[in-house]
């Protein structure tokens, strides 16, 4: 899967490398005055509590204060909107996991910057469940069984290989398949999978309806409050596009430092662009939401990485940072 999915990017990457050469792709020019390369932005962005930084940005004028304007592009895995990233239709990806886009950068696959970090997760929000009726009471008890994922050799994979190492688990003895977010608890239910490794909102989504209870936690011990996700666009986009980069930085570290601080307005926001309903969002674990991007934080994912098999190398992120 690992090598699928950077094979498609890489053809993707040389198509939009050719793309580039025979003229730009456009994008809306700067008003007069502002002093901003493009004014409007395409951003893909997940159907998660990660995101909702960003529609609170949109919602609270944040961007216009910028003299941006933001149009979402909702998708259901991050590294699809890699090819649109490449080729100029989309400016940037939100909620976009750091293992993967770290990994591609690290291969040379690719060279991105993260413009904003994301989320942190919090305990509760993050982790595997399985239904009651199964027997997995323990992370003892997942040794051989079949766990969904939304993208195999990724931040869920990795952070769940530590945590099964940490409670004494082989990580080779279960099975990972890739199933998206929103199908999750309906392949729970129908058997066709043990157990999920979910996100909020799926994670209290399955709780209540099924009444899947947590069995190993992705957000404890050494991975206590681990980075997931973050904005991302390319080193090529950033460099063509410094000012429009850091409107945007500043746009959403405000944002973030909103929802941060502000649970309710993300409740609120979250059935603007997700499945969840009003009544439901009030029940959801929420992540942390940094105001600021810190190079020591991020290096974490990076040498869980490197410790858990993901990269052959040490990686160091600095470089990968927008300023």
């Amino acid at each position: 899967m690992r090598q699928k999915w950077i094979s498609i990017l890489a053809t993707s990457l040389a198509t939009a490398l050719v793309t580039a050469a025979c003229g730009s792709s456009g994008g809306s020019p700067s008003s007069s005055g502002t002093g901003l390369e493009k004014t409007h932005l395409t951003v893909a962005a997940l159907p998660i509590v990660d995101d909702a930084p960003l529609f609170l940005a949109i919602k609270k004028g944040y961007f216009k204060q910028q003299g941006l304007t933001v149009t979402p592009k909702i998708i259901t895995q991050s590294t699809l909107a890699l090819p649109d990233l490449l080729h100029g239709s989309v400016d940037i990806v939100g909620g976009g996991n750091y293992v993967s886009y770290m990994e591609g950068q690290a291969s040379g696959t690719f060279k991105l910057k993260i413009l904003v970090a994301g989320t942190e997760c919090k305990a509760g929000s993050f982790g595997v469940l399985a239904l009651p009726s199964s027997g997995i009471t323990s992370p003892a008890k997942l040794a051989g069984k079949t766990i969904a994922v939304n993208l195999t050799n990724n931040i869920q994979t990795l952070t769940a290989n530590a945590a099964l190492k940490t409670a004494g688990v082989s990580p080779g003895s279960v099975k990972y398949v890739v199933i998206p977010f929103p199908d999750m608890a309906a392949a729970l239910k129908a058997g066709r999978v043990s157990a999920i490794s979910v996100v909020e909102p799926f994670l209290s989504g399955a709780e209540q309806a099924l009444g899947a209870k947590l069995v190993l936690s992705q957000c404890s011990g050494s991975l206590a409050s681990f980075p997931l996700s973050g904005y991302f666009t390319t080193a090529a986009w950033a460099q063509q596009n410094p000012r429009t980069a850091a409107a945007f930085q500043r746009a959403m570290d405000k944002a973030q430092a909103y929802a941060d601080a502000n649970p309710a307005a993300v409740r609120q926001v979250l059935p603007t662009y997700t499945k969840v309903t009003a009544a439901a969002a009030q029940h959801l674990v929420l992540n942390s939401f940094p105001a600021t991007m810190s190079a020591a934080e991020l290096q974490r994912v990076a040498d869980l990485m490197h410790t858990g098999g993901v990269l052959k190398s040490a990686f160091t992120v600095q470089p990968m940072l927008f300023h």
